[in-house]
């Protein structure tokens, strides 16, 4: 069994432990049923009110006739029973536990065991020593020693003449004990016999507790082996049950495991729905240690769905939380979890910060499962800084680690960062090596999740759900029975009116679709050009103002600081390629040859353009060609070579005029005036720079290109004349919007522009 998965046990049988000892108790003091009520959720007030219960009263010496905790009677708020006492010490060692102290737990079940011995309380003795072994075997993990305590216990319980009810409670808490212990173990054909052997008496119980109780603990059994379907059975019953009882206590148990259960299970949208309801339970109280699992578990959930930001929110949750708790391992934990999610959201800096923090504190800790997880991180964010050496060092001491703790998961993870950081590094082979390992695991993990189809898991669940709940719905059902017969009339005619409606729909939707594709047909003819295919000036027309128009909202937002980071993906680069000849080619072809030749020329077009990049068909020998200018400073040098190099292997065999026009600029046009130009500015703006590179083109017998820039800081007030084309020519001359051109003489590109 590796570490994770005793990890998991021993968090199973600490809800399991917590279960039995408050099995079939009834409290003769309100202070000793609340404390009972808080012991798991808060076990600093239970500790508190246990406290008081024995510090504020005095130890009578009256004693119980019966063995029985019902029958004490505690009316004087002065005195405490010696059974009382007993209840009191019970509840601190619970309280004592769950807070993770150890050796006051076995102080205070001493105490009562001297308290049950001096008062000749044999009942209260037994259950004491089961409590005890339970402990013991909790905190040692010590098997073998805690069946011989049981064994003895055994002994002792059949030198006892008993009533037989008490009997068979002790009895049965002693079952559940070395069903516990074997399910531990992972001896799972005993552990299920002995589960078995104490149904009966969970059954015919009345408390409904006892027979929660009872459900949950072997739905925790079946989750900790992995078998989903009876887990899921087991924990469905206690939640009905739950619900029923109006026991919200039990009810935020079984929703935690059952979160675990569709955690494990992938189904991460059910698991979420049960620890939202477990943590709502949960928030009610202060300080309550459950909480903060809770909330690291559905910062795991978004995390996975990819919901980084609710991930961290539940996160910080759960540290806040954690703090009051001091459990270094959850410290640990959420801060590895906050790197990781740091590092998917690109923050490198506090995916560092939250990583440094959480490796200083395991320096303290040994978390084998933790430590691999960190070097994953340290791996990754290398990878992001193109440190192959140390991509590949942290990658191999996390895989060393996950290979001593048989965790598959986690080698799949260092398989994949050394493949890829011997690729950085620009071994290959080695790589290649890598990358084989990672496909083997993975396939691994893959042939594991098909043994349980999650769309069979779902239906499963709703045919528990139903059986469950119409368990208790036979009467009801027999009184339906009767009354539907007297509706099968109408039923019929409905049924024949809906046959009709049916037809009805049938013949609509069949209309529907035939007007469907005459709708597209018809947009596709309106909406491209009918000679090369590609998409035309109408399309232009009507999708350019509004993409334009949400480009210039996202700028907005990040400029008065609702968006973090600049929206670079949103700044587009105008070309408008002027193509010569495609304005010759039907006089040097003719007209059926041209016609074949533009539709190749549109198709082989649409094939080099990628999207979100798109081209247009703007006039005869005008193409516009738009695409995401992620980097304001990228050179449209080799933009223009992109494009020329298109012309030069278009159909390079025929004899063609390959040279090309150009004329390019960005939008925003003004970078600090968003909303300035508009989207026929632009069009204009690209025209007169198309029109000075022709011009250009035809004195230097070459293909030219010209792009106009607006430098940072240009106003709005200096193409705000109404005459975009004059407002060009003055600011070119003021030095607001810079002019590149491959051709060098500057003077002439601006003589050139004035003329225009």
């Amino acid at each position: 069994m590796n570490l994770l998965r005793w990890a998991r046990h021993i968090g199973a049988l600490i809800l399991l432990f917590s279960s039995s000892l408050a099995f079939a108790t009834v409290y003769s003091s309100p202070m000793l049923s609340e404390a009972n009520s808080l012991v798991d959720i808060v076990p600093k007030q239970a500790k508190q009110l246990a406290t008081d219960y024995i510090t504020q009263r005095t130890l009578t010496d009256k004693t119980e006739k019966s063995p029985s905790s019902i029958s004490r009677d505690e009316t004087d708020a002065r005195t405490r029973t010696p059974g009382g006492t007993i209840d009191a010490l019970r509840i601190l060692a619970r309280a004592e536990f769950n807070l993770g102290n150890q050796r006051d737990a076995l102080r205070h079940l001493k105490e009562a065991a001297v308290l049950a011995t001096n008062y000749n309380l044999p009942y209260l003795l037994l259950d004491i020593r089961l409590v005890d072994i339970r402990l013991r075997w909790q905190i040692s993990g010590d098997a073998i020693t805690a069946r011989k305590a049981l064994e003895e216990w055994e002994t002792s319980f059949g030198e006892i003449q008993n009533p037989q009810q008490l009997a068979r409670g002790l009895q049965y808490k002693h079952t559940m004990l070395l069903a516990d212990i074997a399910s531990a173990e992972g001896d799972m054909s005993v552990a299920d016999r002995l589960y078995l052997q104490a149904k009966p008496y969970a059954d015919e119980a009345k408390s409904n507790q006892v027979m929660i109780s009872y459900h949950t603990t072997l739905g925790s059994h079946y989750l900790a082996a992995k078998k989903y379907n009876p887990a899921l059975s087991e924990l469905l019953f206690s939640y009905w049950r739950a619900i029923e009882s109006d026991s919200g206590v039990e009810l935020a148990k079984v929703n935690r495991l059952l979160g675990q259960l569709f955690y494990e299970r992938k189904v991460l949208d059910k698991a979420n729905e049960h620890l939202s309801q477990a943590a709502d339970f949960y928030d009610n109280y202060e300080h309550s240690p459950l909480l903060a699992p809770i909330l690291k578990r559905m910062g795991d959930i978004y995390y996975h769905q990819g919901k980084y930001n609710l991930a961290l929110v539940h996160y910080f949750n759960a540290m806040d939380h954690e703090r009051i708790q001091n459990n270094i391992e959850s410290v640990i934990d959420i801060r590895v979890s906050l790197a990781a999610t740091y590092l998917h959201l690109v923050n490198f800096p506090l995916a560092e910060q939250y990583l440094d923090r959480a490796q200083k504190l395991l320096e303290y800790a040994d978390i084998p499962r933790l430590k691999a997880y960190a070097l994953l991180l340290e791996s990754g964010l290398a990878r992001h800084q193109f440190n192959a050496e140390k991509v590949i060092e942290k990658a191999q001491q996390a895989l060393d680690i996950a290979q001593q703790s048989s965790d598959i998961s986690t080698q799949k993870s260092a398989y994949q960062l050394l493949y890829l950081g011997y690729e950085l590094k620009g071994d290959y082979r080695q790589s290649l090596e890598y990358l084989k390992q990672y496909n083997s695991l993975a396939n691994i993990e893959q042939q594991e999740i098909d043994l349980l189809n999650e769309d069979a898991f779902r239906q499963q669940k709703e045919f528990v759900e139903q059986t469950l709940h119409l368990t208790g719905q036979k009467e009801e059902l027999e009184q339906t029975r009767t009354e539907y017969h007297k509706f099968q009339k109408i039923t019929f005619t409905l049924f024949v009116l809906c046959a009709l409606l049916f037809v009805f729909i049938l013949r609509r939707g069949h209309i529907i679709n035939v007007q469907r594709e005459e709708l597209d047909r018809l947009n596709q003819d309106l909406f491209t050009h009918s000679r090369s295919g590609l998409r035309n000036l109408r399309m232009l027309n009507a999708r350019l103002p509004a993409s334009l128009e949400e480009s210039i909202s996202k700028f907005e937002q990040w400029h008065v600081g609702e968006l973090i980071h600049e929206p670079l993906n949103d700044r587009l680069r105008f070309v408008m390629i002027d193509v010569p000849f495609l304005r010759n080619m039907y006089l040097q072809h003719g007209y059926e040859e041209g016609l074949k030749l533009e539709r190749a020329f549109g198709d082989y077009l649409r094939e080099k353009v990628e999207s979100p990049a798109r081209i247009y068909h703007f006039s005869d020998a005008n193409l516009l060609y738009i695409e995401p200018n992620k980097e304001q400073m990228s050179d449209p040098e080799e933009l223009f070579n992109k494009i020329q190099q298109w012309v030069m292997e278009f159909e390079p065999e025929r004899r063609i005029n390959r040279i090309i026009r150009m004329g390019m600029a960005d939008y925003p046009f003004l970078p600090r005036a968003y909303t300035a130009v508009n989207d026929k500015e632009l069009v204009d703006v690209l025209l007169m720079s198309t029109s000075t590179a022709r011009t250009l083109s035809m004195k230097e017998h070459c293909s030219q290109w010209v792009y106009l820039k607006a430098i940072e800081n240009a106003p709005a007030a200096s193409l705000a004349t109404g005459n975009i084309r004059k407002a060009c020519k003055h600011s070119i001359n003021q030095g607001l919007i810079k002019v590149h051109s491959s051709y060098k003489n500057e003077d002439s590109i601006k003589k050139l522009l004035k003329d225009e």
